[in-house]
């Protein structure tokens, strides 16, 4: 029997979707390796968001390349899309998959019924972004808007659960635009007569609306008490330049009353540091505005070029080294918001 390897980057919609490749594979009865260099096939399935991520599948495209046994390589996912980066003359003898439904059991209904290695199961209910904030590169190689339609999402958790995971993750490219409502939706998810819990990967400032906090007040046993609200700057120059539609003001106000009615939330956030224009002073902003703010950590970016973007085209770029320092930081701030919530979380469920 053959087997196949996926090598998976970046976001949990990537992995979803390797899943969802894996389960086409095993129905056209290969065998899954555990590691690349027992593969026949080797897909990767890449991400673009940073330039390190650019980087990191290049250079195991390389090692695949070299791989004694010679596996067919195939190549799809994000990378792919980025019109920016000529992948057919830098690996001229891999398979490149654009669409990448082609590998998929369902291309338009997108189901998975398991999840290899996991615990836990995400499940894509969500893809593209038109959103178009200035350094991202999502937009651009994932603007197709699409929800999973109502009835699938629901039939797909209690297909997960009955298979024995106990938490599913909500996942999505920009997740608060689910067509019919995010709230909506958990409503009805969490209205399934099974014992899980859910988990909402990530969701915008402006789309958390009065009954979605409601919901997780009122649902202890059925929604996880998390939320990842990304932020990216403390600074409302740098937020507008980032074309974020909120203000720290608009932040601080939303998160507080957020904290109010949920006091043991675990609130997690992104920051990118280094952004193009960010001066000494907006750093300073970011570093008081976040320490002020009851963040259980931050998943913490150094800016980077993504060519095609509006911000890659700004003026006064920050020094490599300086980002490095204005990382070091933040990160300094979220080793004591990281040790804060956890001594405030010690005896708790």
């Amino acid at each position: 029997m053959k087997k196949y390897y996926i090598h998976t980057f970046g976001c949990k919609v990537n992995q979803y979707e390797s899943q969802l490749i894996s389960e086409k594979f095993r129905k056209d009865n290969f065998e899954c390796a555990q590691k690349s260099e027992e593969a026949d096939i080797i897909i990767f399935n890449s991400c673009t968001v940073t330039t390190d991520a650019d980087k990191e599948c290049e250079y195991f495209l390389r090692k695949a390349a070299k791989l004694p046994n010679r596996p067919k390589i195939m190549l799809t996912g994000c990378i792919v899309k980025n019109k920016n980066i000529d992948i057919k003359n830098l690996f001229s003898n891999i398979e490149i998959i654009t669409d990448k439904t082609k590998l998929f059991i369902e291309p338009q209904k997108q189901t998975v019924f398991g999840f290899d290695r996991h615990s836990r199961a995400f499940l894509k209910i969500q893809d593209g972004c038109k959103s178009f904030c200035s350094y991202c590169i999502v937009p651009y190689v994932r603007n197709t808007l699409w929800s999973k339609p109502e009835n699938e999402v629901l039939s797909e958790i209690k297909n997960l659960v009955k298979s024995g995971y106990s938490e599913i993750v909500l996942t999505g490219i920009h997740t608060g635009k689910y067509d019919g409502g995010l709230s909506d939706l958990l409503e009805k998810i969490i209205k399934i007569p099974l014992d899980f819990r859910v988990r909402i990967s990530s969701v915008e400032l402006n789309e958390i609306d009065d009954k979605f906090i409601e919901l997780i007040e009122t649902n202890t046993e059925k929604i996880c008490r998390h939320l990842h609200i990304p932020l990216q700057s403390g600074s409302d120059e740098i937020l507008k330049q980032m074309n974020r539609n909120y203000s720290t003001k608009e932040f601080e106000k939303k998160v507080n009353k957020i904290m109010r009615i949920l006091p043991d939330l675990a609130l997690t956030t992104d920051i990118i540091t280094g952004f193009p224009g960010e001066t000494e002073k907006h750093h300073k902003e970011t570093c008081d505005f976040v320490k002020q703010i009851l963040f259980a950590r931050f998943h913490i970016f150094r800016y980077s070029d993504r060519q095609g973007t509006k911000a890659s085209t700004f003026e006064n770029k920050v020094p490599t080294n300086e980002i490095k320092n204005r990382s070091k930081d933040i990160f300094e701030i979220d080793s004591v918001k990281r040790k804060d919530f956890l001594n405030k979380n010690i005896g708790t469920k």
